[in-house]
Order: C-alpha cells, then structure tokens, then sequence
C-alpha cells in the first residue's frame, strides 16, 4: 500500500478522535492533574510481583502538530519493557496540557472505526506496548499548538515502575523507528 493512500486516513483518525466521537463524561477518570486514570482501576487485576522491579524505555515518543484550528493533538510511542516481566501503564501526563487520555480503535455495528477512550494497558516482557497511528494514542486536550521540531516533556505512570519521563518530539510522521533506539 502506498504511504499517499495512509495520510488522508491519518488525518482523519486525529479529527474524529476530536470531533464527532462519542463525548466522555467530563471529569469521568480524570484529575485535576490532567492526567487520565482508568474508570476501571478496580476492574483490574494486579500484577503478580515477581521480585524485579519493572524498567520501562520509552522509545520512538512523537506528537503530532496541532491540526488548524484545533487545541487536541495526538501523541504516541512505544514502551518497552528492559527489566522485569510485567507493568500496566495507568496514566499519561503532557506538561501543559488540560487532560490526556489513552485512546484506542473498536469496529462499530455498522463497519465504522471509532475511537474510545481505554483503561490500563498492559506491557509484558514478549513485545513492546506501541501506541501508534490507527491503534492505540493518547489524546493531548488543552495544549497550547505545538508545531514541527518542537519538543514536550510528559510522563508515562506505570503501576510498578512508578513515573517514567518522556519527550515527545513534534513531527507530522512517526519517526523511523531502529531497533535499538
């Protein structure tokens, strides 16, 4: 498939994720923080303690500009798990932004792509947790525009490892992702 047929597609994931999707209960899993907690916390099970401590490496972080006009944004990146067995990331916080939630892809009843705000995602030691273009991303609400070759600080909380800091680079493409970076 060529890359010309993706971008209209791209585009329009970001604006229906921010337009026209089912709205969410305003403070429904958020805190004044501005991160997203799940609304499900209880729902989940913990994880098994398997006496190593989770290290988690934050790799290929990238936002998207700000669409014209917009003050929503989408960011993504993959978590890899360099120690331990398994984590849970729970929440995402974007340095100046209003709330950010993890957002994911379901198939409705008649064969259209919306997007929904999801709980916890869990990382294990098979694969990394990749966030990405028409899978799972984090809406940035509130954010004042970002342009190209910015760079915003956040932080990724997960439920052993604790906080992990991150940058995400400001670019209209997923950055080339290498296998050791």
């Amino acid at each position: 498939m060529k890359m010309h047929f993706l971008l209209p597609a791209i585009g329009l994931a970001v604006t229906a994720c921010g337009v026209g999707s089912d709205p969410v209960e305003p403070d429904a899993g958020h805190h004044a923080d501005g991160a997203m907690h799940a609304m499900d916390d209880a729902m989940q099970s913990p994880l098994p303690d398997d006496g190593v401590m989770p290290v988690v490496d934050i790799r290929t972080a990238w936002m998207r500009p700000h669409p014209q006009g917009r003050d929503v944004t989408a960011a993504y990146f993959q978590a890899v798990l360099t120690e331990g067995h398994a984590d849970r990331l729970v929440a995402a916080q974007i340095d100046g932004a209003s709330r950010v939630e993890m957002h994911g892809h379901t198939m409705d009843d008649q064969g259209m792509m919306r997007m929904r705000p999801v709980g916890p995602q869990d990382l294990d030691d098979t694969g990394p947790l990749v966030f990405a273009p028409a899978g799972l991303h984090l809406m940035v609400h509130g954010l004042a525009p970002v342009a190209e070759g910015d760079q915003v600080a956040g932080t990724l909380v997960f439920e052993r490892a604790g906080a992990v800091p991150v940058r995400f680079a400001v670019q209209p493409m997923a950055p080339m992702a290498d296998d050791e970076n």
